[in-house]
C-alpha cells in the first residue's frame, strides 16, 4: 500500500459508547490525521483544483498548517499540482492542488435482490469500469461471497488486471436491510435466506479474506445518501434525507454533514415504521410496515388483488416487470391501476412529510425506482407531503424525485471506501466521529492477489 495508508489499521469491530469530548481524546498525531482528512475532503468536495489559500478558508486551518499538510499529501502522492493562477493581491502565482486520480482505486458493489453491479472508481471518484450480473435471491452468505468475489475479480481484470490490483485500496458493498456497518453484522436482509432471527456476521471479513483488501458494508439507502453528498445534489448541504423506493423502502440521513447511523446502524428505517397494527405482511417479518404498502412488491400484490395481474408469488427479478406492466395499465387509463399508484403516492407523501417534521432536512431526494411510474404517484405524493409538513417547512424544503442507475448506487459504495481512506480508521477509532470506540478482535488483513 502507498505510504499515506501504510499504517492504517482497518477496523474489524466497534463498540458503541456515550459521546464525550472528541478533542480531549485526540493526541497530536491523531489531530494531524484529522487535519489531513479535512484537507482531502475540502479538495474532493470542491470539484476543481484549489489553492492553499482556498483550502485554508474552507477548513479554517492556518496557512502554515495548510502548507505542512499539503506538502505531506503531495509527497505521498494523494495530491498533485494542477497549474497556477494569479495571486489575489498580486505577486507570485498561487499553485493549485487537485486529487491524484491514480493514487489508489476502489471498488463499489451494489447488491440488489435481482442484480449485482460492480464499479471500479479512481481516487477522484470517477468511474473507470462497470460490470453487472443477474442475481437470484434469497441466497446463503457463502454463495453471495463467492459470486461477489468472482464479479469483482472480473471487473478488475477487465480494467487492467495486475496493474489495477496493485493500486486497489478497498471494496465497499451496499445491500438492503438492517446493516451494522461498524460491527460487520447484517441483522436482516431479503438478500439472504434467513428467517430474520439469525444475523449474518462477518460478511465484509469473509469478502476481505478472499480479495486481500479492506471491505466495508453499508445499508443501500445510507450509500445513496453518501453518494448524493459526494457527487450529487446534496454536495453543498448539511441536512439531507434520501428516500429509496424499489423492492424495499429505505431512508439515508445526512445530519450536520455526517451520515447518521444510530445504534448498531439501525437508524432511519422509514420502511419499517408500523402504520397499521396487524396489517400487511412485510418481508422483514413484521406486519403493518410502511414498506408493505408502498414498495414495488406491495404494489404488485395490490395489482394482483385487484385482478390486474396474474395471482401468485413472484421472484424478485420478475416483480419489476410486473410493476412496469401495472404502471403501463395506469398510464393507459385503467382506473383501478391508477388508484393503486395514487394511494402509493399519498402514503409516501404523508410519511416523507413526517420525516421532515422530525428531522428538518434542507432537501428530500426520492429515488423512485422505475421511471415509468413516477409521474403516476408524484402529484399525490407532493400534495400529501405538503399537507403533512408543519407550516414553517412548507415552501422551504425541496423535494427532488428521480431515478438513478445501479451504477450510481455502486459508485456510492465506492465513495464509502474513499471516505474511509480520507479520514483513515485512526480517526474513526480515536476521534470517534461516529461515537464508536475501536476494538480489534481479528488480525490485520494481508494483501493477496485478487
Amino acid at each position: 500500500m502507498l505510504k499515506y495508508f501504510a499504517k492504517i489499521k482497518w477496523p474489524n469491530n466497534f463498540r458503541h459508547r456515550q459521546p464525550t469530548s472528541q478533542m480531549a481524546r485526540l493526541s497530536s498525531r491523531h489531530l494531524s490525521q484529522l487535519h489531513l482528512y479535512q484537507v482531502l475532503h475540502a479538495v474532493r468536495g470542491h470539484g476543481s483544483p484549489m489553492s492553499r489559500a482556498e483550502i485554508g478558508a474552507t477548513t479554517g486551518l492556518s496557512q502554515p498548517a495548510v502548507s505542512s499538510l499539503t506538502r505531506r499529501l503531495l509527497e505521498s502522492g494523494a495530491l498533485v499540482e494542477a497549474g497556477a493562477r494569479p495571486a489575489a493581491g498580486g505577486g507570485r502565482r498561487e499553485r493549485e492542488l487537485a486529487l491524484n486520480a491514480d493514487f489508489v482505486w476502489v471498488v463499489g458493489v451494489n447488491v440488489s435482490l435481482y442484480q449485482l453491479t460492480v464499479t471500479l472508481t479512481d481516487f477522484a471518484g470517477v468511474v473507470r469500469r462497470t460490470r453487472s450480473a443477474p442475481l437470484v435471491t434469497p441466497m446463503q452468505k457463502a454463495a453471495l461471497v463467492k459470486r461477489l468475489v468472482k464479479e469483482v475479480r472480473a471487473c478488475v481484470a477487465d480494467a487492467g488486471g495486475a496493474a489495477v490490483t496493485a493500486r486497489l485500496a478497498g471494496v465497499g458493498v451496499a445491500l438492503p436491510g438492517f446493516v451494522d456497518s461498524m460491527g460487520d453484522v447484517v441483522h436482516w436482509s431479503a438478500v439472504f435466506a434467513t428467517d430474520g432471527s439469525t444475523a449474518v456476521r462477518n460478511l465484509s471479513g469473509s469478502i476481505s479474506k478472499e480479495l486481500g483488501v479492506p471491505v466495508f458494508i453499508e445499508n443501500e439507502a445510507n450509500i445513496r445518501a453518501l453518494a448524493e453528498q459526494w457527487f450529487g445534489q446534496a454536495a453543498r448541504l448539511s441536512h439531507v434525507a434520501v428516500v429509496t423506493l424499489e423492492q424495499g423502502l429505505g431512508l439515508g440521513m445526512m445530519i450536520n454533514g455526517e451520515l447518521y447511523r444510530g445504534r448498531a446502524g439501525l437508524a432511519a428505517e422509514l420502511g419499517h415504521m408500523q402504520i397499521e397494527a396487524g396489517g400487511r405482511q412485510c418481508h422483514c417479518g413484521k406486519r403493518g410496515c410502511l414498506e408493505a404498502y408502498v414498495a414495488h412488491y406491495a404494489i404488485v400484490q395490490q395489482g394482483q388483488e385487484a385482478g390486474l395481474l396474474p395471482a401468485g408469488d413472484l421472484p424478485p427479478q420478475e416483480i419489476e416487470a410486473a410493476y412496469d406492466r401495472l404502471a403501463c395499465a395506469a398510464r393507459d387509463g385503467n382506473a383501478k391501476a391508477l388508484q393503486i399508484f395514487e394511494r402509493q403516492g399519498r402514503q409516501l407523501g404523508i410519511w416523507i412529510g413526517n420525516v421532515v417534521n422530525l428531522l428538518a432536512p434542507q432537501m428530500v431526494i426520492l429515488d423512485g425506482g422505475r421511471q415509468v411510474a413516477i409521474e403516476l404517484f408524484e402529484a399525490p405524493l407532493r400534495a400529501a407531503m405538503d399537507d403533512a409538513m408543519a407550516l414553517p417547512h412548507r415552501g422551504s424544503v425541496s423535494l427532488v424525485i428521480g431515478h438513478e442507475s445501479s451504477e450510481a448506487w455502486a459508485r456510492g459504495a465506492a465513495s464509502l471506501v474513499l471516505q474511509r481512506l480520507d479520514e483513515s480508521a485512526e480517526i474513526v477509532a480515536s476521534a470517534s466521529r461516529h461515537d464508536f470506540e475501536y476494538v480489534s478482535h481479528q488480525p490485520a488483513v494481508r494483501r493477496t492477489a485478487l
